[in-house]
């Protein structure tokens, strides 16, 4: 179509007052089109799904129990793939709630026992032992070291897990396994 004949057609739907039809219908479109974009962009997740869990001791509830969070050592958490974090206040509560609701996650935290700092889950060797006061009494302790973990595991003749065998364990072979 050449620039006159374009030209035309243009006076001709102006004339005919289909222009305002056309020009609304367009303008819909582009409302639409803007408004699906905000949405998606609203939606878009902002989170570093590789940071560490921010947890806000003395005022956020576990997840599984519904108690405070007060014990950073003891405290757990995972991310889900949307970025939502799952706060426990006991690694052992975030083993019972994980099994029960079977969430996709993308990255377990833990502490390790000795430093006290986050570490990815699946990195951890865990201890399991009635020895081991924790908040909900579950008795796991999580450790960076492999030898850590065999040393304390020595003390108290209990058994060394990973994470995938923590979390598939039957319950029963953990210490004081109860429901809140």
């Amino acid at each position: 179509m050449d620039r006159y004949s374009a030209f035309d057609r243009l006076l001709h739907l102006q004339a005919t007052g289909r222009f305002l039809v056309k020009f609304k219908k367009s303008l819909g479109l582009l409302q639409a089109v803007l408004a699906v974009s905000l949405f998606l962009f609203a939606c878009s997740s902002d989170v570093d799904l590789e940071a560490l869990p921010e947890i806000a001791y003395g005022e956020v509830l576990c997840e599984q129990c519904g108690m405070i969070i007060t014990e950073e050592s003891h405290a757990a958490a995972y991310r889900l793939p949307d970025g939502t974090l799952k706060p426990f206040d006991d690694l052992g509560d975030m083993v019972v709630y994980h099994r029960i609701n079977g969430e996709d996650v993308h990255l377990f935290w833990v502490h390790d026992f000795n430093s006290g700092e986050w570490m990815h889950a699946d990195h951890a060797y865990f201890v399991a032992t009635e020895s081991l006061v924790t908040p909900m009494g579950h008795g796991i302790a999580a450790f960076e070291s492999e030898s850590e973990a065999i040393e304390f595991s020595g003390e108290y003749s209990a058994p060394v897990y990973r994470w995938n065998d923590l979390i598939a364990a039957p319950l029963s072979e953990l210490p004081r396994h109860h429901d809140h």
